[in-house]
């Protein structure tokens, strides 16, 4: 039987075959859950904004990335031709969105009804930690007709400019397990009520008023300390960027990190960080913002 092995990264193209598992491989490398993400169908318009995306963020030239999403996304219109296609995506965010991404493309090709399989994910490692042995035995289940709906619908909302939809969504006892942990995590990084930091950039400026000077620093305690948002270097990256952004920034310029007079402050509870302008997915963070996470509520809220 032929078998696409679909993951969100090439950290399995290797590992598979010494594994003993056999089939073709698919990366899709979009990180849908960075940057902008508003959806309208039109998958062309789609990729332009993705590629400038991808080309500012992986310090790609904008032809190669164009080209690049270009390629996985045009694989994924071909994916009828296997008779099994295997979901390799783990619970964190990254994957969570890059399989509600994937799935809301495949949610109407009725050629690939039945052929649809999911990876069991433990919700703690990532597929390369596991042992070949371990990779070897696990045993795919068919995605059912459910999950690809709620993947539909959790993709609706996450390139929504209205963030309520997708909260209410990720509240509900859903089919795919990982996702709305997932979901909640995205909204968590929206600017809060409180001191107007998303939660990942809280916990940047924390290790930084802690003592960490460089962003390898921070990288090793933000992996370790949050099991559900798998940052990458690049990540880190265009994290400092954004905080060290504006006349009113938390972080200096220049290395080591350091902390400003308004990080500091932020951070002491008498601040207020006012966000530059980014996209998160379908959402427009900017320095009055129109959406904020309530930390009391543990739920989104509109902006004043």
């Amino acid at each position: 039987m032929s078998t696409l092995h679909l993951r969100c990264g090439d950290d399995l193209r290797v590992a598979l075959p010494r594994a003993g598992v056999a089939g073709g491989y698919l990366c899709f490398s979009d990180p849908v859950c960075q940057g902008p993400a508003r959806d309208d169908g039109d998958l062309l318009a789609w990729l332009g904004l993705r590629a400038r995306f991808v080309a500012q963020h992986a310090d790609m030239d904008l032809g190669e990335a164009r080209l690049r999403l270009g390629r996985e996304y045009a694989a994924l219109q071909a994916l009828h031709r296997y008779e099994a296609v295997h979901l390799w995506f783990e619970h964190d965010l990254w994957d969570q969105a890059a399989l509600i991404r994937v799935l809301s493309l495949l949610a109407e090709k009725r050629l690939l009804r039945d052929r649809l399989w999911l990876m069991p994910a433990d919700g703690v490692r990532s597929f390369p930690e596991l042992p070949d042995a371990e990779l070897a035995a696990l045993l795919p289940a068919p995605l059912s007709a459910l999950q690809l709906q709620q993947a539909a619908e959790a993709w609706e909302g996450f390139a929504a400019a209205d963030p309520r939809p997708l909260e209410a969504l990720a509240r509900q006892d859903l089919a795919l397990p990982f996702l709305g942990a997932a979901m909640l995590r995205h909204l968590r990084d929206l600017p809060w009520t409180t001191d107007g930091l998303g939660e990942t950039e809280r916990k940047l400026l924390r290790l930084v008023a802690g003592g960490a000077t460089e962003e390898a620093e921070v990288l090793t305690a933000l992996r370790a300390g949050d099991p559900v948002f798998h940052v990458t270097d690049l990540i880190v990256r265009d994290l400092v960027r954004r905080l060290r952004t504006g006349p009113h920034r938390p972080l200096l310029a220049g290395d080591p990190l350091r902390l400003s007079a308004r990080g500091e402050a932020v951070l002491a509870g008498t601040g207020r960080h006012r966000p530059v302008p980014r996209a998160h997915a379908g959402i427009a963070v900017l320095p009055d913002p129109p959406w904020l996470w309530d930390p009391k509520a543990a739920g989104v809220v509109a902006g004043t």
